[in-house]
């Protein structure tokens, strides 16, 4: 599904606004978080696959999500337990280490739409709010809890929309 789909190397360059100013605080000096992906074209490629818009709000709140799990799981930046072709256990709880960029990216996106993430989905397909969707992930089963929400209120992005 992901045919040659690969993370770039470098992050995104050019960017300007307070979504730039809290992207570069969450990833490497190469621009790429400790799972091995860029934030943001992981973010681009997770909302374009739940068909989620691919917004500045929703940019900001993957990429909190990222920096709150914090995981160097290969190409499995928000820390996923679900299980696919291939991957191997990162720790005992369960977060799997995926072989590519384009299987961390649809594994990720199936977990996100196996019914049990629906307030998440939710808060992702209105686009316009980065606490909607710190609040529905510590809402829901994912693990991540009031983290998100954290990470967000550290690189000052303001609340509301």
């Amino acid at each position: 599904m992901f045919g040659g789909l690969k993370a770039p190397e470098k992050s995104a360059t050019g960017q300007s606004g307070s979504f730039a100013d809290a992207y570069s605080k969450g990833v490497s000096a190469a621009g790429l978080a400790p799972s091995g992906v860029d934030p943001l074209a992981f973010g681009r490629d997770l909302l374009t696959r739940v068909g989620a818009p691919v917004t500045e709000d929703n940019l900001t709140a993957v990429s909190a999500w990222i920096k709150a799990e914090g995981t160097s799981a290969a190409f499995n930046p928000l820390a996923t337990v679900r299980k696919a072709p291939g991957a191997t256990d990162f720790n005992t709880t369960g977060v799997k280490n995926f072989p590519s960029y384009a299987q961390g990216v649809e594994t990720t996106a199936q977990a996100l739409t196996n019914g049990l993430y629906t307030n998440v989905l939710a808060a992702l397909y209105k686009g316009d709010d980065p606490y909607a969707v710190a609040d529905a992930i510590e809402a829901s089963p994912w693990g991540s809890g009031h983290l998100v929400r954290s990470v967000l209120e550290s690189r000052g992005i303001p609340a509301g929309g």
